[in-house]
C-alpha cells in the first residue's frame, strides 16, 4: 500500500515539474514566422487599358489576410528588391478577387506581383505573375480612332478623328511603300487638333490605301485604314454637274459632248461627268411625243459617269434604260449607286452598238426587276464587260430575266469579268447566253448568297462553249434546292474557292466545285441581313468581307 502511495506522489511531482519547466522556457514568437499565406493561383485577363486580376482570396482571408496589394510595371526588374526601389511601379489595393487594374497603356508588356496584407500578421511573400509561356502579360492594342467615312476623304486628303479625351501626341501615315529602314510620315499634333480630336491629312495620292496610326509619345493608341477617293478620270471634257441639275437626259450629255468636240476639233471624244456626292439624279429623256425615253450616249462619245467624293455615292434612279447604240471606246460607271425606278433593265439593247469597254467600278445596284445587261436584237459587240468592287442586291426581282443576259445570237461579247464584288439575291438565272462569250466568264474574289431561283441556272450557255473560271470565290446558299448549276460545253476551272453546304443545285451541279461541310450561317456573320463578314479565316470572297486581323 505504501508502494502505491509513493508511486502516485512521484507521478504528481513529475507533472508539476514539467509544468514548471514549460513556464520557464516560454519565448516570444518571431513575427516573420506568423505571416499571411501567399496566393497559390494568379491569373490576368488584359484588355486595352485594363487588366482583371484573379487570385485565391478566400484561402488567404481564411488565414487572416485583410487586403491585397497588386503592383505592375513596364520596367524590367530582376528581383523584389529592385521592385521595392523602383519609381516605375504602379500600386493598387483591393479586399477581394477579381480586381480590375485601370489606367494601363495599350499594346504594352507588363510584369505583375501581389501579396496579402494583415494588421495582425506579417505580409505574405510576393507572388509574381507567370503564364505557361512567359512572365509578363500584354495589353491589347487600343482603338481610340473612329472609322473614316466617305465624307472624310477626297482624292488628296483623309480626315481622321478620335476620342478627344485621350492623350495623344502624333500621327503616322503609311501607304506601305516605305523602303526598309524608312519611317512612315509623322505628323505632330498641335493643341487645336488634340482638343478637337480631329485632323485632316493632306498631300495624299488618289486611289491609295493608307494606314494612319495615332500615338501618345511612343505608345500606339489606335489605327485605321482608309483609301483616298479616285481622282476624276481624264477626258477631253471634264464637267462637275451643277448642284441644281437633278435629271440627266440626252441634252445634258449631248451638251458636254459638243463642248468636247469644239475644244478638240475631233468627232470622237471622251467626256467625264462628275456627279455630286449624295445627290439623286433621275435618268430619263423625253421623246418627240412627250413620253419618257431612254438615255442615249451620242455616237462616237466615250463617257464616264463619275461619283465625286463626299458624303455618300450619287444615286442614279433609272426611270428608263441606257441606250448604247453607236460606236464607243468605253462607257464607264464609277462610284455611283444604281436603282431601278421604272427602267426594269439598265441596258436592254436592240440597236446596233460597238463598245470597247463597258465597266462598273465601286458601284451598288439594287432592286432591278430584270437585267443589268441584256441584248435582244441588232448587232451588238462589247469587247469586255467588267464589274469590279460592286454590290448587287435583290436583282431580277421580276423573275423574268437574268442579271446578265446575252439574248440575241447576233451579240458578240469578248469577255465577262466579275471581281471583288458581292451578289446578294438573284431571282432568276445569274448568267444566260444565246451567244458564246469568246473569252469566257471569269469570277474572282466574289461572294454570292441567295442566288439562282428554282429551275434557273447559275450560268446557262445553252450548250455553247463558254469557259467558266472561278477563283477565290464563295458560293453561299442558293435560293432554291431546285436551282441549277452550270450548263456549258466549255471548260470549268475552280481555284481556291468555297461552296457552302446549303448551296444546292438540284441539277446541272458544278461537279468541279463540290459543296463543303459549312453552311452559310457558319461561314458568314449574318447573311440573312446582308452581313457577309467571314467568320472563318479564309481570305476568299469579296475582300470587303474579310475577317479582321
Amino acid at each position: 500500500m505504501k508502494t502505491i502511495k509513493y508511486s502516485v506522489w512521484a507521478i504528481m511531482l513529475l507533472a508539476a515539474t514539467l509544468v514548471s519547466c514549460t513556464d520557464k522556457m516560454d519565448w516570444d514568437i518571431d513575427p516573420t514566422l506568423d505571416r499571411c499565406f501567399s496566393a497559390t493561383s494568379l491569373s490576368v485577363d488584359p484588355t486595352d487599358t485594363e487588366a482583371e486580376v484573379t487570385f485565391d482570396a478566400g484561402m488567404m482571408k481564411a488565414n487572416g489576410a485583410e487586403k491585397f496589394e497588386i503592383q505592375v510595371t513596364t520596367a524590367t526588374l530582376e528581383d523584389d528588391e529592385a521592385w521595392d526601389n523602383s519609381d516605375e511601379v504602379l500600386t493598387f489595393e483591393t479586399d477581394n478577387s477579381p480586381y480590375t487594374i485601370t489606367g494601363l497603356i495599350g499594346d504594352t508588356e507588363y510584369s505583375l506581383r501581389m501579396r496579402a496584407l494583415s494588421s495582425q500578421k506579417t505580409a505574405s511573400h510576393w507572388v509574381h505573375y507567370a503564364s505557361s509561356t512567359k512572365t509578363t502579360f500584354k495589353t491589347k492594342a487600343e482603338q481610340i480612332m473612329n472609322a473614316v467615312t466617305n465624307a472624310d476623304r477626297g482624292e488628296d486628303f483623309i480626315t481622321v478623328s478620335w476620342d478627344a479625351s485621350k492623350a495623344v501626341t502624333k500621327l503616322t501615315v503609311s501607304d506601305g511603300t516605305e523602303e526598309e529602314g524608312q519611317e512612315p510620315r509623322a505628323i505632330e499634333l498641335d493643341d487645336e487638333a488634340k482638343a478637337a480630336g480631329r485632323y485632316t491629312i493632306t498631300g495624299l495620292t488618289p486611289s491609295t490605301n493608307y494606314t494612319i496610326t495615332i500615338y501618345y509619345n511612343d505608345t500606339k493608341r489606335g489605327s485605321v485604314t482608309a483609301s483616298t477617293a479616285a481622282a476624276m478620270p481624264a477626258g477631253d471634257e471634264k464637267v462637275e454637274l451643277d448642284p441644281s441639275i437633278t435629271t440627266i437626259n440626252n441634252d445634258v450629255i449631248a451638251n458636254i459632248v459638243t463642248a468636247a468636240q469644239e475644244k478638240t476639233g475631233k468627232t470622237n471624244v471622251a467626256i467625264t461627268i462628275g456627279l455630286q456626292a449624295g445627290k439623286e439624279y433621275t435618268m430619263v429623256s423625253t421623246s418627240e411625243d412627250g413620253t419618257d425615253a431612254n438615255v442615249k450616249i451620242p455616237e462616237g462619245a466615250s463617257v464616264t459617269f463619275f461619283g465625286l467624293a463626299g458624303d455618300g455615292k450619287p444615286v442614279l434612279n433609272w426611270k428608263k434604260c441606257l441606250d448604247i447604240a453607236g460606236s464607243h471606246s468605253y462607257i464607264r460607271f464609277q462610284n455611283v449607286s444604281m436603282k431601278d425606278t421604272g427602267c426594269q433593265y439598265l441596258i436592254n439593247q436592240d440597236k446596233d452598238a460597238a463598245v470597247g469597254e463597258l465597266s462598273f467600278t465601286d458601284c451598288t445596284f439594287s432592286g432591278f426587276e430584270s437585267s443589268v445587261f441584256r441584248t435582244k436584237g441588232g448587232v451588238v459587240s462589247v469587247d469586255k464587260i467588267t464589274v469590279d468592287n460592286c454590290v448587287m442586291t435583290n436583282m431580277s426581282t421580276g423573275g423574268g430575266y437574268p442579271v446578265f443576259y446575252i439574248g440575241s445570237t447576233t451579240t458578240t461579247i469578248g469577255q465577262l469579268e466579275l471581281k471583288n464584288s458581292t451578289f446578294d439575291t438573284t431571282s432568276h438565272n445569274f448568267i444566260q447566253l444565246k451567244a458564246a462569250i469568246s473569252g469566257g466568264v471569269t469570277i474572282s474574289d466574289c461572294t454570292f448568297y441567295n442566288n439562282v431561283a428554282g429551275s434557273k441556272y447559275f450560268m446557262d450557255s445553252n450548250k455553247l462553249s463558254t469557259n467558266l473560271t472561278i477563283i477565290r470565290t464563295v458560293l453561299g446558299m442558293s435560293m432554291d434546292a431546285a436551282a441549277r448549276g452550270v450548263r456549258t460545253t466549255g471548260s470549268i476551272v475552280i481555284n481556291e474557292s468555297m461552296r457552302a453546304k446549303d448551296c444546292v443545285y438540284g441539277s446541272n451541279d458544278i461537279k468541279e466545285f463540290a459543296a463543303g461541310s459549312l453552311t452559310s450561317d457558319e461561314i458568314f456573320t449574318d447573311p440573312a441581313n446582308h452581313n457577309f463578314t467571314m467568320k472563318i479565316d479564309n481570305r476568299i470572297g469579296d475582300p470587303r468581307w474579310y475577317k479582321a486581323e
